[in-house]
């Protein structure tokens, strides 16, 4: 094994007066590794991914995204090389080869490119793309610096360039206006995500008040379900937000639409770009409140619920009008909006069994080391040269270095087979890469179920309730009934309370991980190393990052397959707020102290307390509710910390006397008090 390495630096983002970005990438020769892979050569690099089509060489390129400013797009990325090395000797590069993690080996068939003397790729960028992210706007593309000639065998890398992203206004990009909890929630995860999060303050949309009684969270189904709901509905009405039951019957009587799906996504449009919405629950199995994709691979299509048609607002997702949905044609841009999850059951013990899961979780869940352990389960894949211990061990690198991991892993000689034991006795999250179908998730070797129909039944650990997350194929196959995501979540002994499986084929692209993987990868990363909490949000955000691996095939496909299972406002249990030795959601509001002096004359201190970091505003409004004056507005740090008020409105003409209320909106809530001008 060869080592030559790269650095890829990041170094000294400036946007000129244009708009357009400008970097600095250096290389060296320390981390770029060749290897051999059925005696063809493989070239990695930290973070790289192959953004080409099967058969094409797997050279891997950095995937980048950055904020643009409101209503802009990328309309061009130029790499300007200072310097370029060609590496010593002669490469054979093996292709990219997309596999379905259910079927067997097959050698990709090599492109035309293996024929021709042109270099390969034809540029170093490889594809741009722009899009709308809960009202920020994003551009990604993906920076190949390696340019080889397949017939003389030789690999050249830049080693030195200075990439200029260009970007101009966007007529075709819509101008909103949103809540500050809805833009806070999305700036959280942002940060963990782009390439300039610096700029999130300054390129993030127009802040709007929220209504009094518009809903946070709402979850959706027939109105027979919403007494079971109701509870929840209390819940999240106490820790979240104003949340509401919204029976199908009444959009269906108040929203347009061509069928009950769309008319429901009019709904949650009309909820988010006009009012608060945030969290969406679906509830129901496969039916009016689910939509099935009719996007295609080659010869194979999805047709599975896809939940994600209610998470990305943008479009209609039937561009071209045949009312086949989520098609590849249907001007999809696949950057998350809403945070959705689905009780995915018509049965009333079922759907009763999973509030009742998600409330002890969420209220009452015991202390202990269960909250800091994780499961890692990989199967043999292709044996014997690829495993599903790969996958497992790149998702290790975001656990913290302070909880316990269970790995259990398959080899030629076999598989551990205590995972049933392990959940019982307490593990809060559980990724499991294998084989899949709608009723489990396989070993490859006998004893073959890892977590199945037939073993699931034995999970004990009602109390210690697991997250599971996997790229399986089928294994949440929602259009069968009692598939094996369902399955532990309305187990009333044990299992999950939420859930994140396939609803059809999970991808691969050996000897590299391929999209299926890098999602389990990104949640682990937002989850645990970004501690974005709650599991809605993680999914998103995770999501959002194999969207910006521009150029990569069947992103999409995993985008749209992968659905969640749970409530999507739920907070994971190592996030939770302790109080008294017990681990509970509670409501996270940021405070204002009383202005000092108060009353003032000239100028005055007012101390804030934030629970939660993001955008904040704090504002100055008068008897009538009118604002006078924005005093702050940008982010903020968790902590205390205070402000100074001149006493000026925002023209700069001091206030005249009286009373005046200073309200701050912050990402996890609003806060107020009053203050007296004197003069």
């Amino acid at each position: 094994m060869l080592k030559i390495g790269i650095l890829v630096l990041l170094a000294a983002i400036s946007i000129s007066h244009s708009e357009d970005i400008t970097f600095n990438f250096n290389l060296d020769t320390d981390d770029i590794l060749v290897s051999q892979w059925m005696n063809e050569d493989v070239v990695s690099i930290p973070g790289g991914v192959a953004p080409f089509e099967s058969g094409n060489p797997s050279l891997q390129g950095i995937p980048y995204t950055f904020l643009l400013p409101q209503g802009y797009s990328i309309t061009d990325v130029t790499v300007d090389v200072h310097s370029q090395e060609t590496l010593h000797g002669t490469y054979d590069i093996t292709p990219v080869n997309y596999l379905a993690f259910s079927r067997p080996f097959t050698s990709a068939d090599r492109s035309s490119v293996y024929l021709s003397e042109t270099p390969f790729p034809s540029s170093p960028v490889e594809q741009t793309d722009s899009g709308n992210r809960t009202g920020f706007r994003l551009g990604s593309f993906t920076l190949v610096p390696f340019s080889y000639s397949p017939l003389s065998g030789e690999l050249s890398v830049i080693t030195s360039a200075t990439v200029t992203v260009e970007c101009s206004p966007d007529p075709d990009v819509m101008d909103i206006a949103l809540t500050p909890r809805q833009i806070n929630t999305a700036a959280v995860g942002l940060e963990g995500i782009v390439d300039n999060p610096s700029r999130i303050a300054e390129y993030a949309p127009v802040i709007r008040a929220a209504t009094d009684g518009d809903p946070v969270w709402v979850a959706i189904g027939a109105a027979s379900f919403e007494t079971i709901l109701q509870p929840l509905v209390n819940h999240r009405n106490t820790y979240t937000g104003d949340s509401e039951y919204v029976t199908v019957e009444w959009i269906e009587a108040n929203y347009s639409g061509y069928d009950t799906q769309e008319k429901i996504r009019n709904y949650l449009k009309d909820q988010f770009y006009n009012h608060s919405l945030v969290y969406a629950l679906m509830v129901g199995d496969n039916g009016i409140t689910a939509r099935i994709s009719y996007l295609k691979s080659g010869s194979d299509m999805l047709e599975n619920v896809v939940d994600h048609y209610y998470m990305d607002l943008d479009g209609t997702w039937d561009y071209d009008g045949d009312h086949l949905y989520c098609e590849a044609n249907d001007g999809l841009n696949y950057y998350t909006d809403l945070y959705v999850g689905r009780f995915s059951s018509n049965s009333i013990s079922h759907l009763t069994v999973m509030v009742d899961k998600t409330l002890f979780y969420a209220t009452t869940p015991p202390a202990g080391s269960w909250q800091k352990t994780a499961m890692l389960m990989g199967a043999g894949l292709w044996p014997p040269t690829y495993w599903g211990s790969i996958v497992c061990e790149a998702i290790d690198n975001f656990i913290p270095g302070d909880w316990s991991v269970e790995k259990l892993y398959e080899t030629s000689a076999g598989h551990p087979n205590n995972q049933i034991a392990i959940i019982n006795a307490g593990c809060s999250y559980v990724s499991v890469q294998g084989h899949g179908w709608y009723g489990g998730i396989s070993w490859y070797y006998a004893p073959p179920d890892m977590i199945a129909i037939s073993n699931y039944d034995e999970l004990t650990n009602i109390d210690r309730l697991s997250i599971f997350h996997s790229m399986a194929c089928m294994s949440g196959e929602l259009t069968r009934s009692g598939c094996i995501a369902e399955r532990l979540m309305f187990s009333d002994d044990g299992g999950a309370v939420a859930v994140m499986f396939n609803s059809s084929y999970g991808w691969g692209t050996p000897p590299s991980m391929g999209p299926s993987e890098w999602l389990e990868v990104y949640f682990t990363e937002q989850l645990l190393t970004n501690q974005v909490y709650e599991i809605g949000v993680a999914q998103a955000f995770a999501k959002d990052q194999l969207q910006a691996m521009t150029g990569v095939p069947l992103t999409g496909w995993v985008i749209q397959e992968n659905n969640l299972l749970g409530d999507p406002a739920l907070i994971f249990v190592s996030g939770q707020t302790g109080i008294e030795g017990g681990q509970v959601e509670i409501p996270l509001q940021p405070a204002l102290g009383t202005p000092y002096p108060n009353p003032f004359s000239g100028n005055c201190s007012i101390s804030y307390d934030m629970p939660g970091s993001g955008i904040a505003s704090i504002t100055v409004y008068d008897l009538t509710g009118r604002a006078v004056r924005s005093i702050y507005s940008g982010s903020l740090p968790v902590g205390t910390g205070n402000v100074v008020f001149d006493g000026n409105d925002s023209g700069g003409n001091p206030l005249p006397p009286g009373c005046y209320a200073v309200v701050l909106n912050g990402p996890t809530g609003t806060a107020s008090t009053m203050m007296v001008v004197a003069r």
